[in-house]
Parts: structure tokens; sequence; C-alpha cells
């Protein structure tokens, strides 16, 4: 960190990020726990509304990061609230690029958009937002793959909800449903083990797609581990007509 720039490098991937003192909308200092600290940093619209998080923070650390984002960003270091109270209820709602879901006025948690791997409504009353594996974590680490909303029955029979409208700016602000490809060969009413279901499999130049009744899946090719030497079988089991497939 310095006057103009601020950036991190990971000791893993050794990829650098750098960002300059401008892209910079606010910063927050949120306490995690016993004298252990997270400095949140939320960047521009021109770094696609991007939430960067530091942790390992102690309180007596507050004052000289203070003076610094004032002195040198002109931005004010905010004390925030993280909600702790273990609710399963709250609020939710779009700020920019990012999905926020607050508790009692307290920020609980915060999806970013570019996160998102598909967005579905397996009813009216659900949501179920699935996220983007990060192949790069620590594999000991656990990894939020899928979060799903409820919202109470309201009563009526309105297609247009706030949970179908919550999907369609997710759906938008992720670009999930932008995803095209020339078909090559689609197979119809095709039945699963897993995912469980009957599907319909459009098989693509780059990508598989499965469209069930409830859920929608995209396999990028490029996705598909090859590491293992993995193989791929078709046989047709005498005398039944049914053939089945291994990847």
């Amino acid at each position: 960190m310095s006057g103009d720039l601020f950036g991190w490098k990971n000791r893993k991937t050794g990829s650098v990020h750098q960002y300059k003192a401008a892209d910079i909308v606010s910063a927050s200092w949120i306490m995690t726990g016993f004298d252990a600290y997270q400095l949140r940093i939320l960047l521009g619209p021109h770094k696609n509304d991007l939430m960067v998080r530091f942790d390992g923070f102690h309180e007596k650390n507050f004052a000289d990061l203070s003076r610094h984002f004032d002195a040198h960003f002109k931005v004010k270091l905010q004390r925030g609230q993280q909600a702790y109270r273990g609710w399963h209820w709250g609020d939710v709602k779009m700020e920019g690029n990012n999905l926020q879901l607050t508790v009692d006025g307290c920020a609980a948690f915060d999806i970013h958009a570019q996160e998102i791997a598909q967005v579905t409504t397996p009813s009216k009353n659900d949501l179920a937002i699935e996220l983007i594996q990060d192949d790069t974590r620590d594999q000991q680490e656990d990894q939020l793959l899928e979060v799903r909303f409820y919202q109470p029955f309201a009563g009526d029979d309105d297609a247009e909800g706030p949970l179908q409208q919550l999907k369609q700016k997710l759906v938008k602000k992720s670009g999930v449903a932008e995803t095209k490809m020339d078909s090559v060969a689609l197979l119809n009413d095709v039945p699963l083990l897993v995912p469980r279901g009957r599907y319909e499999i459009d098989i693509g130049r780059r990508a598989l797609k499965f469209h069930g009744k409830s859920y929608d899946y995209t396999i990028q090719y490029s996705s598909i581990n090859r590491s293992d030497a993995s193989h791929m079988w078709a046989f047709s089991p005498s005398p039944s007509p049914h053939s089945c497939t291994y990847i």
C-alpha cells in the first residue's frame, strides 16, 4: 500500500492485483472475532463493483490505516458491524453488481454477480443460486457452492414477484443466460442419475447443456479435468435397448 496505489500478490498463484486510489468508493473496518478485524474495500463501477477483503488485522491497526486512507485515498475508514445473531431471514437487495443480505441493518454476506454460475427458481417461492468453484483455493478449506432464498407465500398469483425480479437482475448482472453455442446434437428426455431426473442434453462445440424441469446446467469442456486420465465409455447392455455413458 502506497500513496497512490494498493495491491497484493497471491502467494499460491503468483498473480498480482493492483488498484489506484481513485478506484476506491468506500472502506469498512469490520470486527470478525475477539481482536480480529477485516478491512473491506469497495471499488467503483469501472472495476465491476468488486469487494476486496483483507483479514488478520487487530484493533491497534485501525488508527494507522484510518490516517493512511484519509490522507492518501481521501476515503474515510468507517467502522461497520457484521450480523452475528444467527437469524435465517433478512433483507436482500442489489448494490451495483453485489447481492447483499442484511440482518437487522447489519451486513450478513454479499455475493458478487461474477461469482454466480447458475440462477434458478425451483418453485415460486424459492430462488437457488449456484456459485462458481474456485480451483485455486486450498483444498482443505470449505467453499460455499449454493445459496437458497425463500419468500413466504404472498397470497397472489403474480408471476413477476420479488423473487422473479431478483432472478432477472442476477441473470442480467452475471450473464449466465448469455452463453450461446452452436448445437451439434440434441438428446431429448434423457434419464440421469446425477443430477437425478430427465434432461434435454444439448451438445455444443464448446459446452454441454442440461435442461431439466427445475434446473439447467452448463458444463464447459475447458472445465473438465483431464489430469486424471478420465475416459468415456458408451455401451449397450444386451438385450436392453438402453445405452449407458460414463465420464
